[in-house]
């Protein structure tokens, strides 16, 4: 018997409300990238939502889209100039995080994750994901990666005298992995420029490798999701058969996972 997905997110639950918000956000997000003719496309489970369900996967609390990094610079841009001041742009320049891409949130709400206590930002509303990508190959992004991303993160965590280790974390990533992941991640570029590999990844420092090939990607095409058309993958089918295999089969309930304890509002 098929399960009643249903279930997960009927209309005026918390779940659905809190994705309507992510819609919501998406769709001033992506207006500014096409007033501007900014290429976007959707990706990870938003993508896989589209095509299995028509929107969120149902038991889904997350939203991605993807840009080519000179796109994402210029979008980060255009947002910071045109968001409304209902939302909030974190970029890695705030302080206290760590992550090497940037959230657009929701000020009139709090997400609660389980590693907050690392968290000392004080904008913790819900959100969509926003990730720069860029041509590379998938060896040469996981070596730079080890030492910039790696580093990065253990510098913005702060806390040196939490604990012995944090210690060590912290100064060896001061004094060493983060210098040299900078400089790797420069060189790494300059082969790129040169070579001009046909596979897109997220940009350095961004842990996920998984290697799209950029011949299914661009150019974009459209999607629609909650009723609305997005930008996505020029062949969606090519791009999540490469991240998940046979996407279109419903996953056992002890693998149907959100990402959020709980979510206030303020």
């Amino acid at each position: 018997m098929t399960d009643d997905l249903s279930q997960y997110n009927p209309e005026g639950s918390e779940l659905r409300k809190l994705q309507l918000k992510m819609l919501e956000i998406l769709e001033t997000v992506t207006s500014i990238a096409d007033k501007y003719n900014i290429p976007y496309w959707l990706s990870g489970g938003t993508l896989l939502g589209a095509m299995r369900h028509g929107g969120f996967i149902p038991w889904d609390d997350d939203i991605d889209i993807e840009l080519l990094l000179p796109d994402y610079e210029k979008l980060l841009q255009k947002l910071s100039e045109e968001l409304p001041d209902t939302f909030y742009l974190q970029t890695p320049k705030d302080k206290g995080y760590r992550l090497l891409f940037t959230k657009v949130r929701d000020r009139n709400s709090i997400v609660h994750e389980e590693d907050d206590e690392l968290d000392r930002y004080t904008e913790k509303g819900l959100y969509i994901d926003i990730f720069p990508e860029e041509r590379s190959y998938k060896r040469l992004k996981s070596f730079v990666d080890f030492f910039y991303g790696r580093g990065y993160r253990r510098i913005k965590r702060g806390k040196p005298f939490h604990s012995a280790q944090y210690f060590m974390e912290y100064f060896s990533s001061l004094l060493f992995f983060y210098p040299f992941g900078i400089l790797l991640k420069y060189v790494a570029r300059g082969i790129c420029s040169i070579t001009k590999p046909n596979h897109i990844l997220h940009s350095y420092g961004i842990g996920n490798t998984t290697n799209h090939h950029a011949s299914y990607i661009l150019p974009t095409s459209t999607i629609e999701f909650e009723g609305k058309t997005f930008s996505a993958p020029g062949n969606p089918d090519a791009y999540l058969s490469k991240q998940y295999g046979d996407y279109m089969t419903i996953p056992p309930k002890e693998k149907r996972a959100t990402h959020f304890l709980r979510v206030t509002y303020k």
